[in-house]
C-alpha cells in the first residue's frame, strides 16, 4: 500500500504514475542489458535505502518509546503524516521527481546549465504554488479533518482534546510540505547528475533529528502526559522540533542540488512550454495517487478508534514496508528498462521470462520473511516495544498487527513488479484500474474494523490491507497473462515451492517456542532469542530450497558471481 503514514526517512509511497511511468519507460528506451543486470543494479541501488530505513525504523520504535500507548501518540503520528500525505499524495512527490529527471538529463546531456536550471527553477516554481494553497487549505479545513479523524473515538472528552491539540499540531505541521517539495527537487537535481548517495542517505538526517526532539520531550518532561494535561511547551517542541527536522532533511537535498550546479529557487513559469508539458503528463497520476490518499486516510481513522492504535500500526508498517523497499523497488526499477527493451523488439517471449524471473527472485526473499511476521510475531513485536509503549501493553497490539500484514509484503510484491510491466507496455489504465480494485476490497473490509473493539481493530485494518493488495494483484497479474505468451517458465510453479518452504522452515522455529516459552527477563535475552529462531528459519530454508535445486539460487549466484568478475560495475548504465 501506500501506504505510508511514514514521515522522514522511512516514508515508501507506493504511488506511482501511469502516465509518468510511460514517460520514464519511453525516456529510457531500449537497452543492452544482461539478463542478471536487473538483480545487480536493484541491489545496488538499495544500500543506502538500508540505512536510512533502518534509522527510520529506530525513529518509529523512539516515538513508541516516549509517548507510549496513548491517545497523543496516535494524535501527533497520525497529524504528521498529513504533509506526507499532501506531497507523496496530492501533489505525487517521488513521481514529481520521476517527471523532472527526464528532460532535466537530456539538457545536462547537451551541458546547456541555463535550459537546466531554467526548468528546475520554473518547475519548482509551479508547485510551490500549489503546495503553499495546499497548505492553506488544509489549515482552513483542519477542525473538519479532525472530525474526520477522531470519528472512531468513542469517548467525547477525549475526541474534543483529540481534536484541539491534532488541530495545533497541524498548524506547526503544514510547513513540513513545502520542505518535502525541496527536498524532492533537490533529490531529482542529484539524480538527474547521477549523484545517488546523499539523495538517498539525506532522510536519516530527518530521522535523527526526530530521535533527537523525542529523547528532549523524555528528558524534559519525565512524568507521563496525555492529550488533557500535555503543556503548551510540550506542543512547541514536539511540533515546532519535528518539523525542524523536515527543515534539516530538506536543507541538505538543497545544499546537495547546489553542489550539482543547480540553484533551487521559484520561478513563475505558466507560460514555459516545457513547464506546461510536463505539468499536463502529471495530471494522469492524481486519480491513481488520490486512490491511494484515501486509503492512507482510512488506515488513519480506523486505528485511531483505540488508544495507541496509531503508534502500534506505524511500527507494524515499518516492518511492512522495509523488504518493499530494499527488495521490490529496487529490483522494479531495474526491470522497467529491461522489459521496455524486450516490448520494444516484440519479443514477448523474452518479456515473459524476464518479468516470471523478478517476480520468483523477489518472492524468494519477501514470501519467507512474509512467513516469519507471522511465526515471530510476538518475539518481533517484545524486542521493538521500549519504554512506555512496553510498559502500557503496546506489545498486544504489534503482534497481531505485524502477523495481519504479513501477506501484505506479498501481495505488494507482486502488485509493484506487475505495475511495472504493464508500464514497460505502456499500458496506463490497467494499473488504475487494478488500483480501484485494491482500494476498494480494503475499504470493504476496513468497514468491518469500524465495528469492532481493542486489537481485533488492527487486526482486520491489517487483514484489509492485505487482501486488498492480493486482490489487486492478482487482478493485474490476469491481464498480464492474457496478453503474454502461455509458454516459458511458470511462475506458479516457483512461487509456489517458495511458499512451502517458507511454510516447513518455521516450523522447527515454532516447536522450539512452544517447548521452551517465552525469554522475558531482559531486551538482550529477548533479542537474543529472536536472533536464534531467524537464523534457525533462515538456515532451514536455504537447506530445503538447495536441496530442491531451486532456480532463485542460481540466479542469484551467477549475479553476484558476475559482479565480483567486472570489478561491481554491472553492464547497466
Amino acid at each position: 500500500m501506500t501506504t505510508g503514514i511514514q514521515p522522514g526517512g522511512d516514508r515508501t509511497i507506493v504511488s506511482a504514475s501511469a502516465h509518468s511511468a510511460e514517460t520514464i519507460s519511453q525516456e529510457v528506451g531500449p537497452l543492452g542489458f544482461s539478463g542478471s543486470t536487473v538483480l545487480r543494479n536493484g541491489f545496488a541501488g538499495s544500500i543506502w535505502t538500508v540505512v536510512a530505513r533502518l534509522i527510520g525504523f529506530g525513529r518509529t520504535i523512539t516515538v513508541g518509546a516516549v509517548l507510549g500507548v496513548t491517545y497523543l501518540g496516535n494524535t501527533y503520528q497520525s497529524i504528521n503524516s498529513l504533509p506526507n500525505l499532501v506531497y507523496y499524495q496530492l501533489l505525487a512527490g517521488s513521481l514529481f521527481a520521476a517527471l523532472l529527471i527526464p528532460p532535466l538529463v537530456r539538457h545536462l546531456d547537451r551541458h546547456d546549465e541555463p535550459a537546466a536550471q531554467r526548468l528546475v527553477q520554473g518547475v519548482f516554481g509551479t508547485f510551490l504554488t500549489c503546495a503553499v494553497a495546499l497548505s492553506a487549505i488544509l489549515v482552513a479545513i483542519g477542525p473538519f479533518v479532525m472530525r474526520l479523524v477522531t470519528i472512531g473515538v468513542s469517548d467525547p472528552g477525549i475526541a474534543a482534546a483529540q481534536r484541539r491539540v491534532g488541530w495545533l499540531f497541524l498548524v506547526m505541521f503544514v510547513p513540513q510540505i513545502t520542505l518535502y517539495l525541496v527536498a524532492g527537487t533537490g533529490a531529482a537535481v542529484m539524480n538527474a547528475r547521477g549523484r545517488f548517495a546523499l539523495a538517498a542517505a539525506a532522510p536519516a538526517l530527518e530521522s535523527l533529528g526526530m530521535i533527537a526532539v523525542m529523547v528532549a520531550a523524555w528528558v524534559t518532561f519525565r512524568t507521563e502526559t496525555g492529550l488533557l494535561h500535555i503543556s503548551d511547551a510540550q506542543l512547541l517542541l514536539l511540533g515546532l522540533g519535528t518539523t525542524a527536522a523536515v527543515g534539516a532533511h530538506a536543507t541538505c537535498q538543497w545544499l546537495g542540488a547546489r553542489s550539482s550546479g543547480i540553484i533551487i529557487r521559484p520561478r513563475w513559469a505558466w507560460r514555459d512550454d516545457e513547464v506546461t508539458q510536463l505539468l499536463r503528463r502529471a495530471l494522469p497520476m492524481l486519480a491513481f495517487s488520490c486512490l491511494e490518499a484515501l486509503q492512507i486516510f482510512a488506515v488513519i481513522v480506523v486505528s485511531n478508534r483505540i488508544r495507541g492504535g496509531v503508534v502500534a500500526f506505524q511500527l507494524a508498517l515499518n516492518l511492512f514496508f522495509l523488504p518493499t523497499a530494499i527488495i521490490t523497488w529496487p529490483i522494479a526499477r531495474a526491470l522497467l528498462p529491461q522489459l521496455t527493451k524486450w516490448h520494444s523488439d516484440q519479443e514477448p517471449d523474452r518479456f515473459h521470462e524476464e518479468l516470471v524471473r523478478a517476480v520468483s527472485i523477489a518472492s524468494f526473499v519477501t514470501v519467507p520473511i512474509a512467513a516469519a511476521y507471522v511465526a515471530f510475531a510476538w518475539p518481533i513485536a517484545r524486542v521493538i516495544a521500549f519504554g512506555r509503549l512496553h510498559e502500557a501493553g503496546g506489545v498486544g497490539l504489534i503482534a497481531p498487527s505485524i502477523a495481519a500484514l504479513a501477506l501484505a509484503v506479498v501481495g505488494e510484491t507482486w502488485f509493484i513488479l506487475a505495475t511495472y510491466g504493464c508500464y514497460a507496455r505502456h499500458d496506463v489504465r490497467t494499473p488504475l484500474r487494478c488500483m480501484v480494485v485494491r482500494v476498494g476490497v480494503a475499504l470493504a473490509f476496513m468497514t468491518l474494523a469500524m465495528f469492532s473493539h481493542g486489537r481485533t481493530v488492527l487486526v482486520l485494518l491489517g487483514l484489509s490491507l492485505s487482501i486488498g493488495s492480493v486482490a489487486g494483484a492478482i487482478r493485474m497479474g490476469w491481464r498480464l497473462r492474457d496478453q503474454l505468451p502461455s509458454s516459458g517458465p511458470s511462475m506458479a510453479r516457483s512461487v509456489g515451492g517458495t511458499a512451502l518452504m517458507s511454510v516447513l522452515m518455521v516450523l522447527p522455529a515454532v516447536l522450539v517456542m512452544l517447548i521452551f516459552g517465552e525469554i522475558t527477563s531482559s531486551k538482550l535475552l529477548q533479542v537474543t532469542e529472536l536472533a536464534g529462531l531467524l537464523l534457525l528459519s533462515a538456515g532451514i530454508y536455504v537447506s530445503f530450497q538447495l536441496m530442491r535445486g531451486a532456480p532463485e539460487i542460481a540466479w542469484l549466484k551467477s549475479t553476484f558471481i558476475r559482479r565480483d568478475n567486472d570489478g561491481g560495475r554491472g553492464d547497466g548504465p
